[in-house]
């Protein structure tokens, strides 16, 4: 009687492990097949509604929307952004899930953002370039200008 009950015991465990890797191996086939379908990142309005969530919504002023999306594609956001034609500014939708992931990646992107004092290289560069450009024209115009003797060849 033992020994059956001990044979018995070890076939249930036995199904249940052949059960266990059945399951496995259609979880794996799944997810396998479903890799290419799941898309994360920025995605149209239509597509993120049909995901079922809650979303929200987060407006913009900034310029730097370039960097903003790459760090919501790096925490896996999916996002859509609408802009508003008549102010500039930015509407930026995304799962109410994912509400602390959009606030990091803005807190990344704000480290990278010059101080309110200070201007963007851009604008330095483009004042730099014109300068330089005024100052070339100028010694184009006096052509007659005459140079000093410390700096001729035979006075040193």
């Amino acid at each position: 009687m033992a020994a059956e009950l001990s044979e018995q015991a070890v076939r249930i465990a036995w199904k249940g492990g052949e059960i266990t890797v059945k399951a496995l191996l259609a979880l794996i086939r799944q997810m396998t097949e479903n890799r290419g379908r799941i898309r994360h990142g920025r995605q149209s309005l239509s597509r993120l509604n049909l995901q079922g969530k809650q979303l929200e919504q987060l407006e913009l002023a900034g310029e730097d929307m370039k960097s903003f999306r790459r760090e919501l594609n790096r925490y896996a956001v999916d996002f859509s952004v609408m802009q508003d034609r008549a102010s500039g500014n930015r509407t930026v939708f995304f799962k109410g899930q994912d509400v602390d992931r959009v606030y990091a990646g803005l807190q990344k992107c704000a480290q990278w953002l010059p101080p309110a004092g200070r201007r963007p290289v851009r604008e330095a560069l483009k004042d730099a370039a014109e300068r330089a450009a005024q100052r070339a024209a100028e010694r184009r115009e006096a052509p007659g200008r005459e140079k000093s003797a410390d700096r001729s060849r035979g006075a040193r």
